[in-house]
């Protein structure tokens, strides 16, 4: 049952990459995330993944204030003596920027804008792991708060922190993200 919800979630999240192409009207944000997450409830918990804990593409829509940000990450973990501990997590997300991040100029393609920009993220994502003594699987939903600030015209760093639920353990998560951001046309 478990691994049926598992191929269904990540069929739907690899069908949505295609339609995000299609809508994507100008630029597309590449990016890795460290990441730290801190996790509140019966059983509190901390993470921390350094240099990166996932992947992100992120698709701007024909207003630029949008984009559809899929995210994936994968890791396996193996201690001596013990089953080898395969998680993963898909996400996606919708972020809104509260002012447009891609500005066009009359003298170069479309760059990157020279201002900082703060946006929110809500998100819907699926964690899972296999091996050890079982396998386990959870939907969480969430929003982040952020702020891309650009290097130079197709580099950013990226700084959010989000909160979480997660419905299998009924408990909240305090996230927070550093990455670099590459941009293509």
């Amino acid at each position: 049952m478990r691994s049926q919800i598992t191929s269904r979630a990540l069929l739907l999240f690899c069908s949505l990459v295609p339609v995000a192409q299609a809508a994507a009207q100008r630029t597309t944000e590449f990016g890795v995330d460290a990441g730290t997450t801190f996790g509140l409830g019966d059983e509190s918990s901390v993470t921390f993944t350094l240099p990166a804990s996932r992947f992100r593409v992120g698709f701007f829509l024909a207003n630029p204030k949008w984009s559809l940000e899929p995210a994936a990450g994968l890791s396996y973990n193996k201690v001596e003596g013990e089953d080898g501990i395969f998680t993963y997590d898909v996400e996606l997300g919708a972020l809104y920027h509260f002012r447009p991040f891609v500005v066009a100029t009359a003298d170069k393609k479309d760059i990157i804008a020279s201002f900082s920009s703060v946006y929110a993220r809500p998100f819907l994502g699926f964690t899972g792991f296999s091996g050890g003594d079982s396998d386990d699987n959870e939907f969480s939903i969430g929003a982040g708060l952020g702020m891309k600030v650009p290097w130079r015209g197709d580099l950013a760093t990226r700084f959010e922190a989000n909160l979480g639920y997660g419905f299998d353990n009924e408990a909240m998560r305090i996230g927070l993200l550093i990455g670099l951001s590459f941009f293509t046309r």
